[in-house]
């Protein structure tokens, strides 16, 4: 790592002290009056083409417009998930760029370890002309700074010299692939800036700072308040409360949010600055500083400047050279990135697509594990199925975005890169059934994870059924391979990227297996499924589903009933309450016997059966007729949300449920369905006499069977939330009711076919 220090800040001391018991001398003194202005970004990501002259021209214009000097900081996450321009180029042009926009001091965000801890400390470090700090970044197993990185740097702005401490969010280790980060762990980032703080009080007087300020990539989710932003997160909560009073401004990043205001300092009536600047250069910070002539400095101003909005600069040195470095890198990129590589039929986007919802199912996340259960075919390996992060996708694939000049719906390299930017290594990994079905567990996050929820992108040969209501540990009932259940002590193959193999998100599960390297990125085997795929169109099937949200399960939709004479039957829904569809129901017959549905507003004819648009409050009776040869034939009935409609994370019935049922017909069989009262909340018409059993099974998987009582499935109805809050219901879920979801003769047996809706 590069080093801009004085031989006396070589070392670090190795001793926490809280905020609380700092005896340390004062910080050396600027006379009253003094000011300085300190600019800040964070999350810029390689962002050339959408703000790289924009934000030059605009940290030009800051520093013309203050009358004293300016310091430029960063909070991390300056490259790594780059646009195409920088990525293809492996973020080269956008060092170049910041050493020409005079960045003087940066902290390491998470990504900056994207290509590994080695990378970062020599290609980088050789790169960037200032330094990267990690005052939490530790040998492994201590508290010794990591070698190659340093804790702080001491940076001068005119007769101002400022300490900058910098110090990343302790979740880095479970954001970035663990294999690049393998001799490195993370610390909390409280204890590493008090530490560092009270060593910079420490040094020789014609060495100290006049003041110290923090770069931290740790940031807020909830920007409505102080105190909403403090507790929404231990570490960015922790840092603003808790940092030793030596600290005069605290400027945040990570969570790409934009935040601006002041906090108390602890133990003192003055405050500081609390200051996160957006991502992509969409918020350049500002922040001045006076000294009170006592060590202190208290704000003069303070505001985050949208440099899309800073008039031109013309015949500007700087900007002059950023535009070059910008427009050089973006002809570079185009040589490689405007070669089309394949066509989609329509958007294939991301969970809540800008909005970036990792805690829903996507038509990207699953076609992206569809192209890793490919990429299998083009190495020595085979693969039972694909599994991959939301983390991972980084943009959507919009039919009308270009990258250069193609035609809309064609892709482009750069347009795929932009999805996967990380370079990934393609991987196999050999696990226990049962560790696949802990890597769905392990969707739901740790309690002091930043996302509660992750949903995993799975290719077509997977079918989840999960319980969001269910306890830890017992929320995954049914995972299916190729419409088999899967075998707890049988051995999968699983194709994934190699930063989920190493356990990344917090997918531990994945560290019992067996890794092979295919000898493929995951941008290589991507580029080559839309090579040898297009026409690429999104899977609009559910590949994952909440039974939480199923209104039979609930007990919002109490169970159907099948009743026949002769020839004619009647399906017979008794529902409260309406229950907006559409539902599919559909009645297979065998060869010889035919099966017609009699016309019924609010109806649509299907094969082999009807769509229910609504049950009405109220219930809805369907009536049939059967015809075919004398004698008794097994016909089946199967009810499910109708397969064409887009539910999407809140399908009011995302199990299927099928039963068969027998009608005997006479030489001459009955037209006529048989005569039934109009449904209510308890179905009036007749059952066979063998009664129903109290209890049913719920299948977990990978385990026994659970007796439920079917009581339970008269609670309340769940509802859905498609924001990553995941939809909770206060019935016990039942997927089987009592005989079934259709009512059935003695002997019959309900199945739960799949969660799959095709």
């Amino acid at each position: 790592m590069k080093k801009i220090l004085t031989p006396a800040l070589g070392a670090l001391t190795a001793v926490g002290l809280s905020c609380g018991t700092l005896v340390a001398p004062a910080l050396a003194v600027a006379s009253e009056g003094t000011e300085v202005q300190l600019l800040g970004i964070t999350d810029f990501h390689g962002r050339l083409a959408d703000a790289g002259v924009a934000v030059a021209n605009a940290v030009e214009t800051a520093r013309a417009d203050f009358d004293g000097p300016t310091a430029f900081l960063s909070a991390g996450d300056n490259i790594g998930a780059s646009t195409y321009e920088s990525s293809s180029q492996q973020d080269t042009p956008t060092l170049e760029y910041l050493n020409a926009i005079g960045l003087q001091a940066s902290a390491v965000g998470n990504h900056e370890f994207d290509r590994g801890f080695a990378d970062l400390t020599g290609r980088v470090a050789d790169e960037a002309a200032f330094p990267y700090l990690g005052a939490n970044v530790y040998a492994t197993g201590t508290e010794t700074l990591a070698d190659g990185v340093e804790a702080s740097t001491i940076v001068d702005a005119g007769d101002v010299t400022i300490g900058v401490i910098g110090v990343v969010t302790a979740e880095t280790e479970t954001l970035v692939s663990p294999a690049g980060i393998a001799d490195i762990d993370f610390g909390d980032p409280t204890e590493a800036v008090n530490r560092e703080a009270e060593r910079l009080e420490s040094l020789p007087e014609a060495q100290r700072p006049d003041m110290i300020v923090v770069q931290a990539h740790v940031g807020t989710a909830d920007t409505s308040s102080l105190e909403a932003a403090v507790a929404s997160n231990a570490d960015f909560g922790d840092l603003v409360e808790e940092s030793s009073p030596a600290v005069d401004a605290l400027f945040f990043g990570h969570t790409h949010v934009p935040f601006d205001t002041t906090a108390p300092i602890p133990g003192t009536d003055r405050e500081r600055p609390i200051v996160q600047a957006g991502n992509y250069g969409e918020y350049l910070s500002a922040v001045r500083m006076t000294s009170l002539g006592n060590g202190d400095w208290t704000v003069a101003d303070q505001e985050l400047i949208a440099p899309e909005d800073v008039a031109p600069l013309e015949n500007n040195a700087v900007v002059d050279e950023a535009t070059r470095i910008v427009d050089d890198a973006i002809a570079t990129s185009e040589e490689v990135g405007s070669e089309v590589i394949g066509t989609i039929t329509e958007d294939i986007t991301r969970a809540g697509g800008d909005a970036d919802d990792r805690g829903a199912e996507s038509t990207l996340g699953n076609l992206v594990a569809d192209a890793l259960q490919y990429g299998t075919s083009l190495s020595q390996f085979e693969s039972d199925f694909a599994i991959t992060n939301p983390g991972g996708l980084r943009d959507d694939l919009l039919v009308d975005d270009t990258f250069g000049s193609e035609a809309p719906g064609e892709v482009t390299a750069a347009e795929l890169n932009a999805v996967l930017p990380f370079a990934n290594d393609h991987v196999v990994v050999e696990l226990s059934g049962a560790d696949v079905i802990t890597l769905f567990e392990q969707q739901w996050q740790p309690a002091d994870s930043s996302r509660p929820f992750l949903h995993l992108g799975i290719s077509e040969q997977l079918d989840v059924v999960y319980d969001s209501t269910a306890e830890e540990g017992a929320r995954v009932l049914s995972v299916k391979v190729n419409g088999e259940e899967i075998d707890p002590e049988a051995t999968y193959t699983v194709a994934t990227l190699s930063f989920l193999a190493s356990g990344g998100d917090n997918f531990s599960a994945f560290a019992n297996g067996t890794t092979h390297l295919t000898g493929l990125t995951d941008f290589e085997v991507w580029q080559s499924y839309f090579e040898n795929h297009s026409p690429v169109s999104p899977d609009h099937a559910e590949r994952q589903a909440d039974a939480a949200l199923d209104v039979i399960a609930t007990g919002a939709l109490p169970t159907p009933q099948v009743v026949t004479e002769g020839a004619a039957g009647t399906v017979s829904f008794a529902n409260p309450e309406a229950i907006a569809g559409p539902f599919l129901l559909t009645v297979t017959a065998p060869e010889g016997v035919t099966v017609s549905f009699d016309e019924l507003a609010g109806t649509r004819a299907a094969e082999n059966g009807v769509v229910v648009d609504e049950l009405p409050a109220g219930g809805l009776s369907v009536p049939f007729t059967v015809d075919g040869a004398a004698g008794t034939h097994t016909l089946g009935a199967s009810f499910v949300a109708d397969p064409a409609a887009a539910f999407w994370d809140d399908n009011p019935l995302p199990l299927p449920y099928s039963t068969d049922f027998e009608v005997t017909l006479d030489e001459a069989p009955s037209t006529e369905p048989p005569a039934t009262d109009e449904p209510t909340a308890e179905p009036t018409s007749e059952v066979p006499t063998t009664e129903a059993p109290t209890e049913t099974e719920t299948p977990v998987a990978g385990g026994d069977a659970v007796p439920t009582d079917e009581s339970d499935a008269t609670d309340e109805g769940a509802a859905g939330d498609a924001s990553g809050a995941l939809p909770r219901t206060g019935s016990t879920v039942v997927p089987l009711v009592a005989l079934g979801v259709l009512l059935l003769a003695a002997g019959s047996a309900v199945v739960l076919v799949s969660s799959r809706r095709r």
